[in-house]
């Protein structure tokens, strides 16, 4: 008797969790849910679309990028070999002036190697030379580093955004009264208002520069 009482509340219970949900035999029921699927299936269709796409973009602008650090490093090249014209024929006229000018005419700009850089940019000491202005400029070696065969690399950089606004390469070391340095003539245009950073590289066998010193000067306007 029991278990006929069982068989039959079972049966029952089955019946409660077979029942179809009211109202989904209903074809605008079924209509809005296939509705619904279409929708998903177009939303997913046009997110992989728009991701494709924004990859596309992305790739457009690496290239650009690409090609934007391309023309700078051309720009830069450019503008050094006008600054290289401009100091040789800045030392020519010097040269042919010597008999009438004192050497003095032709300043000296020299400068140690920093035992280490700090957060802010140096005071100006320096004051703003004229954009024609000749000026030597000698980097003293780190000291253990002698004067020899080594080539190197000079580059100068805004301090503050690290711009190469100059460099020059293939230059030998000197010697001047007793001391090592790596000398190199630059006019007076690339010294504009403001600080600067100088590295000196020496090129390593397989020509890849190799930082050995660094070098700070801030330019100050001229004292009227």
């Amino acid at each position: 008797m029991v278990l006929k009482n069982w068989g039959k509340a079972v049966n029952s219970i089955s019946c409660d969790v077979m029942r179809p949900v009211s109202g989904l035999e209903r074809a605008s029921v079924q209509w809005v849910f296939v509705a619904l699927g279409v929708v998903l299936v177009v939303v997913a269709v046009a997110e992989a679309v728009g991701l494709r796409r924004l990859r596309s973009e992305i790739e457009i602008l690496r290239a650009s990028d690409l090609n934007g650090r391309v023309e700078r490093e051309q720009m830069q090249a450019r503008v050094a070999r006008v600054q290289s014209a401009r100091e040789a024929l800045s030392l020519e006229v010097g040269r042919l002036r010597g008999g009438t000018q004192p050497a003095a005419s032709q300043p000296t700009l020299t400068l140690s190697p920093l035992t280490r850089r700090g957060p802010k940019p140096p005071d100006p000491t320096v004051e703003r030379p004229s954009d024609n202005q000749s000026i030597q400029l000698r980097l003293l070696l780190p000291p253990g580093r002698a004067a020899g065969a080594t080539r190197y690399l000079v580059v100068v950089r805004t301090w503050s955004g690290g711009e190469t606004i100059w460099s020059r390469g293939g230059l030998l070391p000197s010697k001047s009264d007793g001391q090592s340095m790596v000398t190199a003539f630059i006019t007076g245009d690339v010294f504009a208002l403001g600080a600067y950073e100088i590295s000196l590289a020496e090129m390593s066998p397989d020509n890849k520069p190799v930082e050995v010193a660094a070098y700070e000067v801030a330019v100050r306007p001229p004292v009227q």
